[in-house]
């Protein structure tokens, strides 16, 4: 090397590189740079031989459709629907799809979970137990994200449902004119594809956008931790009050209108009306919606990975509008940790099924003692 008055070898080894790319080796000094290339990596895989993991795969797709033939069997010989064994045959087809898409992909997941599976271990990676899911609740930023998910999930549900139904009793009034104008211009922000409106809502709140202009300022919303968060949440109600209204609309136009003229003519308020008439006989509607609102918006993706990228980022881990779906996609596919990322995601499945069920149990007994 220049630097050096004899000649000077190097021998090191490097993990972790992408094969057939090039790359910039700099070796450094007390002094500084003393030598500087690049090279295109020709890595060996110095991995342990695959671990056959074909087989598992093999065992959890035959314990899928193994479950799937034994419950169809017992149908087939349920001599009280042998009227309808005919219809198996047409709905196979749709199980079969339903096993391959939707089931097989779940196991192959919690299968994941237990292992160190990443991106240069995937196909050889080794049953490592409940690491993972230690790392997922010892990490820093675990509770963090997992508030701002409770956050952004409650106010957003409770905003669409509020909102939603003040706007559906309002234009299910016969009194109103134009009625069906009003709601089409309602549906809009439903109808146009939401990344469509995501896309125009980050617009506006940039620092060069619309809201600027309006006001005069330069505020930059996105860039503040507090601020971006107030905006995410602002933007999913917008798009989700549309689908609660015409959903509720539908619910109410199901109401006898003769009850409701029975309890004018005995002078009945309208805050009367709407506690003892309008909301029991939208419970039926109001439950399953409610759940399935948390649900959606609990693993909304699109409105945060577009707005912010779950930034902004002031450390390292989660970011300020970060839920833990869109940290699930950073650990997974920015840090590469497969085998993390199935144990974050085999979490927020139990937590909404521990939810839900909590919740239809909950419900199911307030309607026995109602």
């Amino acid at each position: 090397l220049s630097s050096y008055s004899t000649e000077a070898s190097f021998n090191c080894s490097l993990t972790g590189m992408i094969p057939n790319q090039e790359h910039n080796i700099v070796v450094n000094d007390s002094t500084g740079t003393i030598y500087e290339m690049n090279a295109v990596s020709s890595v060996e895989d110095i991995l342990p031989e695959p671990g056959g993991t074909s087989g598992v795969l093999f065992a959890i797709g035959s314990i899928i459709l193994s479950l799937i033939a034994l419950l169809s069997y017992g149908a087939w010989k349920d001599k009280r629907k042998t009227s309808s064994r005919g219809a198996h045959f047409y709905i196979a087809p749709a199980l079969m799809a339903l096993a391959v898409l939707t089931f097989y992909p779940v196991f192959y997941g919690f299968y994941l979970s237990v292992t160190d599976a990443s991106q240069t271990r995937l196909g050889d990676e080794s049953f490592i137990g409940l690491a993972n899911f230690i790392d997922v609740f010892t990490a820093e930023g675990f509770l963090k994200v997992t508030i701002f998910t409770l956050i952004w999930t409650l106010s957003n549900v409770i905003a669409h449902i509020a909102i939603g139904l003040f706007l559906a009793i309002l234009l299910n009034d016969h009194r109103l004119r134009g009625r069906v104008g009003y709601r089409t211009i309602m549906l809009l922000p439903w109808a146009i594809p939401s990344y469509i409106s995501v896309l125009i809502w980050r617009g506006i709140f940039q620092p060069d956008g619309l809201l600027n202009d309006l006001l005069g300022t330069d505020l930059n919303l996105l860039a503040d931790p507090t601020g971006a968060q107030i905006v995410v949440i602002l933007v999913n109600i917008w798009l989700g009050v549309p689908f609660m209204m015409m959903s509720l609309s539908g619910a109410l136009q199901s109401i006898p209108k003769d009850m409701y003229e029975a309890a004018e003519v005995d002078g009945v308020s309208n805050w009367d009306q709407f506690r003892h008439l309008t909301m029991p006989n939208l419970k039926s509607a109001l439950i399953p919606l409610s759940l399935l609102g948390f649900i959606w918006t609990f693993n909304m993706f699109n409105v945060i990975y577009l707005m912010t990228d779950g930034g902004p980022n002031l450390t390292y881990g989660p970011g300020s509008t970060d839920i833990l779906i869109t940290y699930v996609y950073d650990v997974a596919f920015i840090d590469g940790q497969y085998g993390l990322a199935a144990a974050w995601s085999v979490v927020i499945f139990a937590m909404l099924v521990l939810f839900s069920w909590r919740y239809m149990k909950q419900t199911n007994a307030t309607e026995a003692v109602s």
